[in-house]
């Protein structure tokens, strides 16, 4: 697999930073792999919901976390927007801790979407990639996708460079949704900032593309106040500035 590039090539700078007005920083990582080498067998999947039940997370027992206080989120989420017989969508996951949350939250099926599809012969989770998931008719009741979107597009994870790859996985997003159906979507947010290729930022420019010119109707934040974008701190491409992840709810 190709390296990811290390600098924007020039040719896609004005698209990337809507023309000049995303300031970029520099933080590279290249987080490519092979395809058909990730690999969730059902015991380490029963592994993750062991650990993540709502007790343990309320409880705070479980392991550490890789977005500290990401769980408890899904929680609250998942208590206020049941899933509780219902048909679900993953989009990112390196590690299935959000399929855990909602296969303990009842889920009729949860669906991960991945460049690198991960091999899974669950009897409820099933794993795509995203070209599939991009050319499917199936339609969900809710689309979670935390700390994922922000790398869309970059090439970090090996995927290809699209200075609009965020956006147009919320136009698959919206398509694969019922009709009122929920997306729950976790993006780092603060001023708008571009950090190469690691990730974006969302702030008040970038984060309203997000919404597809409101297709998506804002319902609620979860976890922050939807104010930070507009009272933070101006953009300095600290990687502290990306631990400020809601989950902002969206209905179709």
């Amino acid at each position: 697999m190709p390296e990811p590039p290390r600098n924007i090539p020039d040719e896609l700078r004005a698209a990337y930073t809507l023309n000049g007005e995303i300031p970029v920083y520099d933080w590279y990582r290249n987080d490519s792999v092979e395809p058909n080498t990730v690999q969730w067998s059902n015991s380490y999947i029963q592994d993750c919901c062991n650990c993540f039940t709502f007790e343990n997370i309320e409880k705070k027992r479980i392991r550490a976390e890789t977005y500290p206080g990401a769980c408890l989120l899904h929680v609250w989420a998942c208590k206020k927007y049941p899933v509780s017989g219902k048909d679900v969508a993953v989009i990112g996951s390196e590690t299935p801790w959000i399929e855990a949350i909602l296969i303990n939250a009842g889920a009729r099926s949860v669906t991960t979407v991945e460049y690198n599809t991960p091999i899974c012969h669950h009897p409820v989770l099933k794993t795509i990639s995203y070209v599939d998931f991009c050319k499917s008719s199936a339609k969900y009741d809710a689309i979670f996708t935390y700390s994922s979107l922000e790398h869309s597009g970059l090439g970090r994870y090996g995927d290809p460079l699209n200075p609009n790859g965020d956006i147009e996985t919320m136009e698959h997003i919206y398509s694969s949704l019922k009709d009122g159906g929920h997306c729950f979507l976790g993006i780092p947010v603060g001023r708008d900032q571009l950090v190469w290729n690691v990730h974006r930022i969302y702030g008040a420019k970038r984060l309203k593309l997000l919404y597809l010119e409101d297709k998506f109707k804002e319902i609620e934040w979860i976890g922050h106040d939807k104010n930070f974008i507009h009272t933070c701190p101006p953009a300095s491409g600290s990687p502290s500035e990306a631990g400020f992840q809601p989950i902002i709810v969206l209905q179709k």
